[in-house]
């Protein structure tokens, strides 16, 4: 019997599992280029999402409305559209964004850290205009007047937070987060210079011959000399 097969193997043989393996799996995933796509679509999805959903809604009580004993409840929507100057300051600045987003994917390596910048700054002012909105979408109606619900108990109006503002807030989130993707997954994509114009030497080289000529011009002593060449 061979005495060396009964050895242990060497350190470097032993195959280690878990950790490692893991970290390799997300350091790949985050190094995809196709993840700045995706979460750019999502983001896109997210924001049709919030032009076409309510932003809030509000259920009021029939009696409310008509004085003539009517019972149940009817559920009033507010768009986009009804929000005012926080609607139009939105749509402002997803447009913004969103150029921004596209420049960043597809265009020029040159102008793409001042797109960055851009849409980092549009989504911030969007994320805090978004979440100011929060608390007065959840308080009070904006298509039923202030005045009037103060007549009115709670239980006849109830207001409450719509699909469309956190389709928007998941929108400039996923945006913001597309924006950053690329600069951890384009670091590499530098076009490759063209290469040198190669210069071929001649085929012979040049034969120079320096021999004494008479000069063509007279002297200034000679100018009623004729002319000898």
């Amino acid at each position: 019997m061979d005495p060396m097969a009964s050895e242990p193997p060497p350190d470097d043989t032993v195959i280690s599992f878990g950790e490692p393996t893991r970290r390799s799996v997300l350091r790949d995933l985050g190094t995809d280029r196709r993840l700045p796509m995706l979460t750019a679509s999502l983001a896109a999805v997210a924001a049709f999402g919030s032009l076409i959903s309510e932003w809030q809604t509000t259920t009021v009580n029939e009696a409310v409305i008509n004085s003539e004993g009517a019972t149940g409840s009817r559920v009033l929507t507010t768009g986009l559209i009804d929000l005012g100057a926080p609607g139009a300051g939105y749509l402002a600045g997803l447009l913004v964004m969103t150029t921004a987003i596209v420049l960043v994917l597809f265009g020029p390596a040159a102008g793409k850290g001042h797109a960055r910048l851009a849409g980092f700054a549009a989504g911030g002012v969007l994320l805090a205009l978004l979440l100011a909105l929060v608390g007065p979408l959840g308080d009070f109606s904006l298509l039923i007047p202030r005045y009037f619900t103060m007549e009115v108990s709670g239980e006849e109006i109830r207001v409450a937070h719509g699909r469309g503002l956190w389709c928007a807030i998941a929108a400039v989130g996923l945006g913001l987060i597309a924006l950053q993707l690329p600069a951890a997954t384009t670091t590499d994509d530098v076009r490759p210079a063209a290469p040198a114009r190669k210069v071929e030497a001649p085929d012979e080289p040049l034969d120079l011959t320096i021999s004494p000529a008479t000069p063509f011009a007279s002297h200034p002593g000679d100018l009623d000399q004729p002319h000898r060449s």
